[in-house]
């Protein structure tokens, strides 16, 4: 029944792999929790429910960090990892368990395709918010294009065939646009899918998470060769920012 209602979330595929991994994960989670409380005797003892307690609301605050992308989710995130490396210490050089440190190690794979999933533009993009000096900024000038009109943008982060932009304009889901980009005599021009959108504070610009449409060959090397491009970017406003700073 719980996978059949998140199945039927209105929200795309990536995030809905990337909820059911956790959804597996929190089941392993407590399974571990179960077989160490019987391998340590400590099956009914209040300390051990308390954890149980522990382990339900802590996943609680998990599905709904991961639903409304909040950056707490990477710290529960690293709480998880935390548990399930202590108990893969415990279990290997202390009290030796196969059956513990499997279910451990299968927990590990669903948090990391998790992490992977999540770790995309679509959801959570790498900003330099603390870069307050546009000109050292890795971001790039664009022009997005609806069916009927155009505004100016920003590339902000593009990886995994997806990118996010930021613009002052609001875009549906779903949406089909297009991305300008010119840089150094170049012009690229993506066909890309709205997926995900967000407004971290009012006043500032909507973020949007946007897959790239590659179905066309043509379509694709334009990506490759932008994403070429946006990363001897950065590289290049990294050395300037440093080559100012010293001046």
């Amino acid at each position: 029944m719980i996978i059949k209602r998140m199945l039927n979330l209105d929200i795309n595929d990536d995030f809905k792999r990337a909820i059911i991994a956790q959804f597996f994960l929190m089941i392993l989670v407590f399974v571990i929790s179960i077989l160490s409380a019987v391998e340590d005797k400590v099956f009914f003892q209040i300390s051990y429910l308390v954890e149980l307690l522990i382990i339900g609301f802590g996943f609680r605050f998990y599905f709904q960090a991961q639903k409304n992308r909040n950056y707490s989710f990477w710290t529960i995130t690293l709480v998880v990892f935390i548990y399930l490396l202590f108990d893969v210490l415990k279990y290997t050089f202390v009290d030796y368990n196969i059956l513990i440190l499997y279910v451990c190690f299968l927990a590990l794979i669903f948090l990391s395709i998790n992490c992977y999933i999540m770790s995309s533009p679509l959801f959570f993009p790498r900003v330099q918010w603390w870069e307050y000096d546009f000109r050292f900024r890795g971001d790039l000038k664009s022009i997005v294009h609806t069916d009927s009109e155009q505004f100016k943008s920003r590339l902000t982060d593009v990886r995994r065939y997806s990118a996010c932009i930021e613009c002052f304009e609001f875009l549906p889901i779903d949406k089909k646009i297009n991305i300008e980009v010119n840089f150094d005599n170049k012009n690229f021009n993506l066909p890309v899918i709205v997926k995900t959108s967000d407004r971290v504070v009012v006043g500032r610009p909507f973020r949007y998470g946007v897959k790239m449409d590659i179905e066309k060959e043509e379509t694709k090397e334009k990506y490759l060769e932008l994403l070429k491009i946006w990363n001897s970017n950065k590289k290049a406003k990294l050395r300037n920012k440093f080559t100012e700073n010293e001046k």
